[in-house]
């Protein structure tokens, strides 16, 4: 029997273009807004969001076929797609004007603030936000499994869109604040329906998306004038419950908003500081997402004015010994500049990974601070460290990072913090080899003797290995390691090569005397856990046992911040709730969701159907599409955290790895056409595909280590070399999919609702496996998500050689007169040729 697959108008391939492409970059910025206006762990639930809001709107085309029918596509699209562009804005409208109060965790415990609190914020969240994701939910599945099925060119429009969304929101906020970006993006949507329901006759439709479209983007145009000329416009007004007042300067991009406000002349700023300074100074206060601060110094040029820089602890490898040629990561508001200029650094390097933080510095108040950039023996570079000093031939004395913490997701993910890959082992081996002999890696982080010494312990465990990766003897690693601490703040100072006695006692006396607290040093112990960690016998045994999780930070688990166990999390103690663990406390939150509604769209609909259908026939295609959906997702998420630091930022990280993987994926899926392959095609692409992930799996590693001195843009095209073939090869599996099942045509939204619930399970579980066991296994689970893809293949065929078919009261299996008649009517609308038609009445007949 013949079906009949009329062609699909251009313009729908327009439209899923434009709508995937306004749907990853709305979920792009909803990132960002979350990081600045709750905290950074929030953001990571605009994912979950995204894939919930698809999945609803996926559920809701499955539940209503007739509203949803075959005839109704353009209008039903062109509704939906003014609603998502109408309920995105007003969300992110909302949204900054309401002051959402998330106090941060250590408030929380403090004022014994109740997490429902917490909860109710979440939930007024997630109705907002769920909603346009919901409407374009709607339509992409409308135009996936209502329009007949031609192959997999719709799929690959839908995959293109998404790309370019995900590169072009990168490019647009270097240009435009969010909020224009926002309005725009809800202009382009409300457009692809206009043009979609522009011969359709629905003067409604018609005039309501041309209504939509012409509003957002005169607002848009205006709203970006007010911006530019600085005037008063809409923006955030609160943020984590504070009242956004007094900005000087505000600048957003994937990965930060850096705000910047006047302080006056207040007493000298310091974190670890001996003796506080009486003088003041004017200073002003820059943040990062609302949280993290830091503050910009006026310099005038007396170097006299800062004496009080020799009192910070976070300064003392200046008294271990005077380095001539220093590297500052992280330069922030430059104070970490002034204290090696105030010491006599002969030469300066500051590596600033944050444009905007940049652009403080050497443009918008470059007066103010001194014009650091321009001062004799300094060179600010934006670049992010480890990458820099990977294919830089520069040596140094003295390699600074301190307390960097941004607390800013970035646009890939809640967690994937821009510093993550600074605490690591092999970071801090790339460090090491920057070294001159004898010079210091100085790394200073939060410390309270109290409650919580768990970033300290790793930081000593970090220190220890990787000098043993160096070639020190366990037995020596305690004349390579010193400690100090004043208040709140622990620096620890390491080098590769041992320090001699008379250093040492040099050392120790320029240091007592400045009041700084010596926890760790060559004659020195501090506790029965570090002396283990600095004998070198500390195995996964001793690290078990211990209340925290200090195991050392590799590239593979980089996640430093996060020292509470996922057992402990639940208790009441001050290690599980302290800000960062709070983060893991989240995102196990999401992980509980995301099973729930796992469970209410896709078991509760599959108990139903089970009912009426042989489980043979209704297994092997809900098991393959929730499988793509587990699989795409735990691959994109492990090689983007693999990816980011060999590609030297985050936001190349987002871009190449993302991008790549979309639209390869959707070039692979033009390979499929509207003819189920024959069982040889399946084998081979099956074949092909698990063989090139193997295959990515395996060189990853390898890649990112023999190539990680190659020049920039040499490190993109590896990278590119690297996911295109698996992509290309895991892009054609929906497609496949889709033709291998196409006979079950009314449960397809159903099927597609899988794929985006398991998704939205995917992206929270991959970061808690990468967190607990590796990004190395998250990989691997993905590649054996696709297995089973193959193995629901097999099981298929199976059950089309026993003949099993649904009960007729199922939903049909074959396509029935009314279905084909349905096609027909799609055929006249859409102006089929009248041979298309004819065979189809062929058909019927």
């Amino acid at each position: 029997m013949l079906q009949a697959f009329p062609r699909i108008p251009g313009r729908y391939y327009f439209a899923i273009f434009v709508l995937a492409s306004a749907t990853l970059s709305y979920q792009i910025l909803i990132t960002r807004f979350f990081s600045v206006m709750l905290y950074y762990h929030f953001a990571f639930a605009a994912i979950s969001l995204a894939m919930l809001g698809l999945t609803r709107g996926a559920i809701e085309v499955y539940n209503k076929p007739d509203r949803y029918a075959p005839e109704r596509v353009g209008v039903e699209f062109a509704h939906h797609a003014s609603w998502f562009a109408i309920t995105g804005v007003g969300a992110m409208v909302a949204f900054l004007c309401v002051p959402l109060v998330i106090p941060e965790q250590h408030v929380m415990v403090a004022l014994a603030i109740p997490e429902q609190h917490v909860m109710v914020a979440l939930a007024i969240t997630t109705v907002a936000f769920v909603r346009p994701f919901t409407e374009s939910g709607v339509c992409i599945t409308l135009l996936l499994t209502r329009l007949p099925y031609s192959g997999g060119w719709l799929y690959a429009a839908d995959l293109a869109g998404a790309a370019l969304g995900c590169l072009g929101v990168i490019f647009v906020l270097l240009v435009v604040d969010p909020v224009s970006a926002t309005l725009a993006i809800g202009a382009f949507a409300a457009g692809a329906g206009w043009i979609v329901v522009r011969g359709s006759g629905d003067l409604r439709s018609l005039r309501l998306s041309g209504a939509v479209a012409l509003t957002l983007a005169a607002i848009a145009i205006v709203h970006t004038g007010l911006e530019v000329s600085g005037r008063s416009h809409l923006g955030v007004f609160w943020a984590k419950g504070t009242q956004q007042m007094g900005t000087l300067f505000e600048r957003w991009n994937t990965y930060s908003r850096v705000r910047v406000t006047a302080l006056g002349e207040t007493p000298a700023f310091g974190w670890g500081i001996a003796h506080p300074p009486e003088t003041k100074i004017d200073q002003k206060y820059l943040d990062i997402d609302a949280d993290a601060a830091t503050v910009i110094t006026r310099y005038d040029g007396d170097i006299s004015k800062l004496s009080y820089l020799k009192d910070d602890v976070i300064n003392a490898a200046y008294l271990v010994q005077p380095p001539a040629e220093v590297a500052v990561v992280g330069v922030g508001g430059g104070r970490d500049i002034l204290s090696a200029l105030y010491f006599g650094a002969k030469r300066v390097h500051g590596i600033e990974i944050n444009p905007a933080i940049f652009e403080v510095l050497t443009d918008k108040f470059a007066d103010f601070s001194g014009h650091l950039d321009r001062q004799p023996g300094v060179s600010l570079v934006n670049a992010e460290a480890r990458s820099y000093i990977n294919h830089s031939s520069d040596r140094y004395d003295l390699v600074q990072i301190s307390l960097i913490d941004t607390w800013a997701a970035t646009a890939a993910g809640g967690l994937t913090l821009t510093e993550n890959r600074l605490y690591t082992v092999e970071a801090w081996d790339d460090f090491y080899r920057s070294l001159k002999p004898g010079g210091l890696l100085s790394v200073s982080r939060w410390y309270d003797p109290a409650v919580h010494r768990g970033e300290f312990y790793r930081l000593v465990a970090i220190a220890a290995s990787a000098l043993q990766r160096r070639g020190v003897p366990a037995a020596e690693l305690a004349q390579h390691v010193v400690a100090l601490n004043v208040g709140n703040i622990v620096t620890v100072i390491t080098r590769p090569d041992a320090f001699t006695n008379a250093q040492w006692q040099g050392a120790r006396t320029r240091l007592l005397a400045q009041g700084f607290k010596i926890l760790l040093g060559p004659d020195v112990g501090f506790d029965t856990v570090t002396s283990t960690l600095m004998s070198g016998k500390a195995d996964a045994a001793f690290f078990a046992s211990l209340p925290e999780n200090v195991t050392p930070s590799t590239d593979d688990n980089p996640f430093f911040f996060y020292t509470a166990r996922f057992g402990n999390l639940a208790s009441t103690s001050p290690t599980a709730r302290t800000d960062n663990n709070a983060a893991i406390n989240v995102t196990l939150l999401l992980l509980m969701v995301s099973l729930c509604a796992c469970v209410y769209y896709i078991i509760t609909p599959f108990v139903r159907l089970a009912r009426r259908m042989p489980l043979p026939v209704l297994t092997p295609p809900v098991a393959y599409f929730c499988a793509i959906g587990m699989g795409f997702m735990l691959i994109e998420i492990s090689q983007m955290q693999r990816l980011m630091v060999f590609l030297g930022h985050p936001v190349y990280g987002l871009a190449v790895v993302l991008f790549t993987i979309l639209l390869f994926g959707g070039l692979g899926s033009t390979t499929l056409g509207a003819d189920v392959p024959r069982p040889a095609a399946v084998v081979a692409r099956v074949v092909a595909l698990l063989t090139t992930l193997v295959v990515a799996g395996l060189l990853t590693p390898l890649l990112t280590t023999w190539a990680r001195s190659e020049a920039t843009d040499m490190r993109i095209l590896l990278s590119v070399l690297l996911l295109s073939p698996p992509a290309f090869c895991m892009g054609m599996m929906f497609p496949l999919g889709l033709s291998t099942w196409r006979r079950h045509s009314e449960l397809l939204p159903f099927f597609w609702s899988a794929n985006g619930i398991t998704s939205m399970f995917a992206s929270v579980l991959g970061m808690v496996l990468s967190i607990e066991f590796g990004i190395a296994n998250t990989y691997a689970l993905g590649a054996c998500f696709y297995v089973v893809c193959a193995l629901m293949l097999v099981g298929s065929r199976q059950v089309n050689r026993l003949g099993l078919t649904a009960d007729p009261a199922a939903p049909s299996i074959q396509p029935t007169q009314a279905e084909l008649a349905a096609n027909i009517r799609t055929a006249e609308t859409h102006a089929v040729s009248p041979a298309a038609k004819t065979r189809a009445n062929e058909v019927i007949e």
